[in-house]
């Protein structure tokens, strides 16, 4: 059996080898351990400064790449947010994160890593068959979403495609 040193050193080299993300469930098979025990791993690889994320279908290595991020404010119903990744993916960007200001915790995020269209229809399967909520449903569906892009160009044509949806949100 591994060391928990060693095992960690193997989880940070597989997230590092791959773009996937890889569940703690994926870990606790292949280590003979717990998914709580890789949740702990995972929250120690954190510790000493790796930048692992959680996103809804496992977890993933940020590499740091030359990209545009940016944030947009975001404003729509439950029954409009498929329409809202799936623009945000046609037209160029990755959705890596939700925010919502809520009143007793002040910022709450949620890591989405979203990149293509099959990983929003996984998101949009767990969100229906978990009988889930959305964070925006605690603030009226008002929320910022994270967002990557090739450059500020891009991100601009985003803005204008969430917009001309009638999704981006703009104050009265």
């Amino acid at each position: 059996m591994l060391s928990g040193v060693e095992r960690r050193t193997q989880i940070k080299e597989q997230l590092l080898a791959t773009d996937q993300p890889l569940s703690a469930n994926h870990f606790a098979a292949q280590f003979k351990v717990s998914r709580q025990t890789i949740v702990g791993d995972i929250a120690l690889l954190r510790a000493s400064g790796e930048v692992i994320t959680a996103a809804f279908n496992g977890y993933l290595y940020r590499h740091e790449q030359n990209i545009f991020t940016g944030k947009v404010v975001c404003k729509h119903t439950p029954a409009q947010m498929e329409t809202e990744l799936r623009l945000i993916i046609a037209n160029g960007g990755q959705v890596l994160d939700i925010t919502v200001a809520h009143e007793l915790y002040g910022e709450l995020t949620g890591q989405l890593n979203l990149t293509n269209n099959l990983e929003i229809t996984r998101f949009l399967h767990n969100y229906q068959t978990k009988n889930a909520h959305l964070l925006s449903e605690l603030t009226g569906g008002v929320h910022i979403h994270t967002l990557a892009c090739a450059d500020a160009a891009q991100f601009t044509v985003i803005k204008a495609k969430l917009k001309a949806a009638g999704i981006l949100y703009q104050a009265d």
